[in-house]
């Protein structure tokens, strides 16, 4: 195996994972029945997985607790997120979807269904698969945690 080609291959993932995570993100903030993209990216995480702290979504999702926290707040404002107690712990609420939330991580999805519609048709399910096969083995091989400098972030820019 080339060394040097499978590393130019996979910046080229890279560069396209970006040019793609770009272009979604604009064209579903700019979609009126969508959502900013980090609050989607909250939403779909407990939407899918079970209530969590804000700790815990920040670390998940590799993004600072402030940035996080934004993104609760204004979901809670948009009253699609709700906080109740955490059981667990007395000052670190639990982060839930709310049942219009539900129906808007619902919409987003469905919207992004209808804008893949033209690309499912042009690839096959195992071409789908490698490709998911690929950057789930790049996620897990790959220290992503964001830069720090004395312990604290250099940028939360990110998603």
């Amino acid at each position: 195996m080339d060394d040097s080609r499978t590393e130019a291959n996979l910046s080229d993932v890279m560069r396209a994972v970006g040019i793609l995570y770009r272009r979604a993100a604009r064209t579903f903030e700019q979609d009126r029945t969508s959502l900013p993209v980090g609050i989607r990216a909250v939403l779909e995480l407990i939407a899918f997985t079970t209530p969590q702290t804000v700790p815990r979504i920040a670390e998940t999702l590799l993004l600072s607790r402030q940035l996080v926290q934004r993104n609760v707040d204004h979901g809670v404002d948009l009253g699609i997120l709700e906080l109740q107690d955490n059981p667990a712990h007395r000052r670190s609420k639990l982060v839930y979807v709310t049942a219009e939330g539900q129906r808007a991580i619902e919409r987003v999805l469905q919207r992004e269904r209808e804008l893949l519609a033209a690309t499912r048709e042009r690839l096959t399910e195992d071409e789908i698969s490698t490709c998911l096969y690929v950057l789930d083995t790049i996620r897990e091989h790959t220290d992503w945690r964001p830069v720090t400098e004395g312990g604290r972030l250099v940028s939360d820019d990110g998603a």
